[in-house]
């Protein structure tokens, strides 16, 4: 495809499935997925060739890769141009488009991105490989996904696995699996309500799950050596760009051997981490021999001081912590004191007012008969009136009658005047 060419078939793609959102890939003429620049993920892909590259057996060019969680299929792209046959699984629809339209812009017959559940990858399925990458992906499975993805790795893995993935920095959760303990912490991905749809569409996110389980460092390493895996290993070089909780673990198909030259009678049968971070003493890294050497006890003794030097400047600031602490305590129980004196305070004065309400108590009771009496008396008084008032009116009457009997007397003539 020319450059207009590639161009069309990249904005189509991203109008029917979604722009790229992380891996952004040279289609080709100076053409790119996302831009013309930097995004992120190239740096993982610089060190996971580079890494792949010094410690696999086979050149690149003879290598078969599984990609798992492959995304928008970066990694799986970058190991194609080398040479390599190369598998990608995805398990969304949208990144495995963008993914497949990059490979077949660049003409990578050697390399197919199958859609499937990275949990369900098996040898039935895709065959064996000599190198698994789990890159970002781990961290979005629950327990017990995780340890049944490490046993299909196992299954599938002819030579090495390597996970790029976060890990628990802190522990507040215990997981068991196969009668063996694992430890870290619970990651929330999705909400509870949300439905396919929406879980479809966060491309960085489980393809399912609510929760994603990250283990802690030990309980990984334990995780992949039960699965199958006879070594593992961290990568420091090369390095990576990354985060303080994320790390490069290099896990190594081999044979378990006896040891010959010490044939001791079930000697380091178990030889796995403690499932958390523990700090191991003194005794149980060398033995008694090698404490009375001259030799080598003072590096031992020499790092014991550096560490006792260390806790006692930690202890110092906590004390000064503490003298912090009791100061406060002390303004607290000063406040708390002085609290305490209002209390006493307002007690006392409950008690100076208790006589003085019983005293105004009896007062009232008093005033209440007397109103009651009073009431009683002004009612007879009033009652007393009211007669008075009805005998005057009644006596008005009769007064009335009789001024009104001589008024019409007087106005007849005098003849016709009445004698009485």
């Amino acid at each position: 495809m020319n450059r207009d060419e590639l161009i069309r078939r990249r904005d189509a793609v991203a109008a029917e499935h979604g722009p790229w959102v992380g891996h952004n890939i040279h289609l080709g003429h100076g053409v790119y997925t996302i831009a013309e620049r930097v995004v992120g993920a190239e740096n993982t892909a610089k060190h996971l060739l580079d890494l792949v590259g010094a410690i696999a057996r086979k050149p690149l060019d003879r290598l078969r890769i599984l990609d798992l969680g492959c995304s928008e299929g970066l990694y799986a792209i970058e190991f194609g141009l080398h040479g390599a046959e190369v598998v990608g699984v995805e398990g969304r629809a949208a990144p495995l488009a963008r993914a497949r339209f990059a490979a077949e812009a660049l003409g990578l017959g050697r390399v197919r991105f199958e859609q499937g559940d990275a949990r369900e990858a098996t040898e039935a399925r895709y065959g064996r490989f000599d190198v698994i990458l789990n890159c970002g992906l781990l961290y979005h499975l629950d327990a017990p996904d995780i340890f049944r993805v490490f046993e299909n790795m196992a299954g599938m893995c002819d030579d090495l696995a390597i996970v790029e993935t976060h890990y628990a920095q802190t522990i507040a959760e215990r997981f068991e699996y196969g009668g063996e303990e694992y430890f870290g912490i619970s990651r929330r991905e999705h909400e509870d309500e949300a439905d396919a749809a929406v879980r479809e569409k966060r491309e960085w996110a489980s393809l399912d799950n609510a929760y994603s389980f990250w283990m802690a460092k030990p309980s990984l390493v334990n995780a992949l050596v039960r699965s199958g895996f006879a070594a593992v290993t961290e990568c420091l070089y090369p390095a990576i760009l990354s985060y303080g909780d994320r790390e490069t673990f290099i896990a190594r198909k081999g044979e378990v051997r006896p040891l010959r030259a010490v044939p001791l009678p079930g000697i380091f049968e178990n030889r796995f981490l403690p499932p958390v971070e523990t700090r191991r003493p003194l005794s149980d890294w060398v033995g008694q021999d090698h404490v009375d050497n001259p030799a080598t006890t003072p590096r031992y003794f020499d790092t014991t001081t550096r560490d006792l030097d260390v806790m006692r400047r930690r202890l110092d600031a906590m004390d000064g912590r503490f003298d912090t602490v009791d100061r406060r305590l002390g303004a607290v129980e000063g406040s708390v004191q002085a609290v305490e004196q209002r209390v006493a305070g307002i007690e006392r004065r409950l008690e100076e007012a208790v006589p003085e309400l019983g005293r105004l108590s009896g007062e009232t009771e008093r005033l209440a008969a007397y109103s009651q009496s009073l009431q009683g008396s002004m009612n007879d008084w009033l009652q007393g009136l009211w007669t008075a008032l009805n005998a005057a009116t009644a006596e008005l009457g009769r007064t009335r009658e009789e001024i009104e009997r001589i008024r019409y007397q007087q106005r007849r003539p005098w003849f016709m005047r009445r004698r009485d």
